[in-house]
Parts: structure tokens; sequence; C-alpha cells
């Protein structure tokens, strides 16, 4: 059974996940079925990679520069209506930015349909602007309810912000999220690994931090090894508010729904 090392450049963020694949990776094969995982399970575990992937998304396209921003609604409003109005925030929000020579925008965007309709988005910073006024352009170009906006935290040293903007249950094969189509995609390099007697460490990068380290035993196919580290100063250490949840450490546990 093959061996592979799958190296992920996020940001400031670095993981490794090496483990053994029944099947040669790189050649085509007929697509099975899961035999061994129920329905559940397998939600469960597509909802696990999809936090994965929009974490490592969100760690190469923005910073603590940019932010976490909650829209609502003054009006009660229709999923369909709340879409809609959404897409035109964007419009008015992109020819903005273009009119007054800030950057292009980037954004990813949940729609939570919890208590009444209100978006949760992260968005690309107003470069040289305070919170105040990023504020109050928000505020004028949305023009339809509440605008809260926070910095992010540095990079995502793991999947809570994820986890907390796709937290809702949605029907089978509904997209968790949106985001513009200029996002740059993490880095990944995946290399055949060569079986040798002796075991060698998952070491990070010189000037980076390990903060975390697995080792899994599956009966199928064996160990999975599993590192992530994040660059030396790249990150903001303990901000996460001592088990608070996101919701609570950035808008006080306010949605305005």
């Amino acid at each position: 059974m093959p061996k592979y090392r799958k190296k992920i450049w996020a940001g400031d963020v670095y993981e490794v996940e090496e483990f053994y694949s029944p099947r040669t990776i790189g050649k085509k094969y007929e697509r099975g079925r899961r035999e061994n995982l129920t329905t559940e399970e397998q939600q469960k575990r597509n909802l696990m990679i999809a936090r994965k992937e929009l974490t490592r998304k969100i760690n190469a396209n923005f910073s603590g520069k940019d932010y976490f921003v909650l829209l609502t609604h003054d009006q009660i409003v229709s999923v369909d209506e709340a879409k809609k109005e959404r897409s035109n925030f964007f419009k008015r929000l992109k020819r903005y930015r273009e009119k007054n020579g800030f950057s292009d925008l980037k954004y990813i965007s949940v729609i939570e349909e919890k208590g009444r309709v209100h978006h949760h988005m992260i968005l690309n910073c107003f470069e040289g602007l305070n919170m105040k006024d990023a504020l109050e352009i928000l505020q004028d170009v949305w023009g339809k309810g509440l605008v809260k906006i926070k910095h992010l935290y540095k990079n995502q040293k793991d999947n809570r912000l994820a986890s907390y903007i796709t937290k809702e249950n949605i029907q089978k094969g509904a997209k968790r999220w949106s985001s513009s189509r200029n996002l740059v995609q993490p880095k990944v390099k995946l290399e055949e690994v060569k079986e040798t007697k002796r075991k060698t460490n998952l070491r990070p990068p010189k000037g980076y931090q390990l903060i975390m380290h697995t080792e899994d035993y599956f009966e199928e196919i064996g160990w999975v090894r599993y590192m992530k580290a994040v660059k030396e100063g790249g990150m903001d250490y303990g901000e996460y508010g001592g088990g608070m949840t996101y919701e609570q450490s950035y808008f006080d546990g306010q949605t305005g729904a």
C-alpha cells in the first residue's frame, strides 16, 4: 500500500498529512461506495473536511487587518430575498472600493437562518482606514439593518471560525458558503514516501512553531500522522477569550436576529 505525505501552506499556517492509500493517487478508478460509513458518519466527515478547507482558504487570503462582519435585516426577509440583498451589497461595495482606490473586494460569506436571517462575512480591509471609518462605510453601503465589525485573528490555528459560520445543518449538496472568485488557493504538495525501518518525525520548517501533532491508527489503512505549525510572529497568541465562542468573542453574543 503506497504511503503519501501532503504538505499544505495557507498563509502563515503549515500542515502535513501523512497517510497510506489503498489506491495509487493520480490513477483513475471507478467510484466505489463508502460501505463502512453510515449516512450520518459520511455527513460528519464531509463537514469536517469542508471546515478544514474553509480554514485554509481564510488563512491563505485574509489576515489580522481584515474584517469579520455581521449584517442583519431591519425587516423579516426570506432566504432568497437575503441572497438577493447580499448580492446587491457586494456589487455596491465592489463599486465603492474601485471608485475610492481600494484593492479588489475579497470575501467569504454565509447566510444563517437561525432566528431572523442574517449574514456572517469575512471581508478584506479598507487599506489605511481605522475601524470607525470602515464601519461607517459598510453601514452606508449595506443600508438594510445592523452592521457589526471586528478584526480577524491573524491566523486561524484551528477550525473554530469555520465551524462557527458553518454551524447550521443544511440540505445535502447545498453550498456551505459563497466567496469571491479572486481568492487564492492554499499551496499543496503531494509526494510519495518511501518506507524505511527508521521512523522519521514530522518537523515544522525553521521559524515555525508546532501547535498540533497527532498519530491515529485505522484498521483499513494503518497509521495516519498529522502536524500543524504556525510561522513565529504570524498569529495572535491567546486571543480566543478563554473558551468563548466566536459569537461571544466577536459580537458579545448578539446577532441582531
